[in-house]
C-alpha cells in the first residue's frame, strides 16, 4: 500500500510531516509528501484549490493509497474526494482544524455530507481548533465514516509518534 502525506497550513508543519513519514514509512510500499507552494513562496495561507490538484495528480499515478493529512491538509483531502478528484481506500487525519474552516468560510459541512472513505481522526481532547467531543458531535451529524480518536492534549501540535504509528497500523 502507498501513503500521501499531507502537512498543515503552517511551514513549521514541514518538517513535522517529514517526521510523520519517517515515522510511519515502514508500514507502506512508498510514502510521498505534498510539499504546499505557499511554503516554498512563504506566503501564509494554503491554496486549496491549488493543493487539491497536485494530490490528485500524485494520487493518479498510485495503484492504491492511503492518505495521511495534519490540519489543512485535512481540508484538502476532503475536498478533493468531495469533488470526485481522488478516491483513498482510507484516510487518517490529525487535528481537524473545524473552526478554522468555518472562519475561512470553506464548505466543510457539504464536503462531510455523505464522506465514504473509512477514516479515523486523531484528536487532541482539546484543541484550539476543535476540541475532539466538538468534532465528534460535528461529524456525526454527517457520516458514520469518520471516527474521532481522542488523546490528550490542549494543542494543535500532534507529536505523540508512537501513538500515531500504533493507530495507523491497527487501522490499516
Amino acid at each position: 500500500m502507498n501513503l500521501i502525506l499531507l502537512g498543515g497550513n503552517s511551514i513549521n508543519n514541514k518538517k513535522w510531516i517529514e517526521d510523520v513519514e519517517s515515522c510511519l514509512k515502514p508500514l507502506f510500499q512508498s510514502t510521498t509528501i505534498i510539499n504546499y507552494a505557499h511554503w516554498k513562496a512563504g506566503e501564509g495561507m494554503i491554496d486549496l484549490d491549488k493543493e487539491k490538484e497536485k494530490l490528485a495528480q500524485t494520487a493518479k499515478n498510485l495503484d492504491g493509497y492511503i492518505i495521511f493529512a495534519k490540519s489543512a491538509g485535512s481540508l484538502v483531502t476532503v475536498k478533493a474526494i468531495f469533488e470526485k478528484l481522488i478516491s483513498p481506500q482510507k484516510c487518517i487525519f490529525a487535528g481537524i482544524p473545524l473552526n478554522w474552516a468555518r472562519k475561512s468560510n470553506f464548505d466543510i459541512n457539504a464536503w462531510y455530507k455523505d464522506y465514504s472513505i473509512p477514516t479515523i481522526t486523531i484528536q487532541h481532547a482539546n484543541d484550539p481548533l476543535a476540541s475532539s467531543k466538538e468534532l465528534s458531535e460535528f461529524l456525526s451529524q454527517l457520516t458514520t465514516m469518520v471516527k474521532v480518536e481522542e488523546l490528550p492534549g490542549d494543542t494543535h501540535d500532534y507529536n505523540e509518534f508512537d501513538i500515531i504509528k500504533k493507530l495507523v497500523s491497527d487501522f490499516i
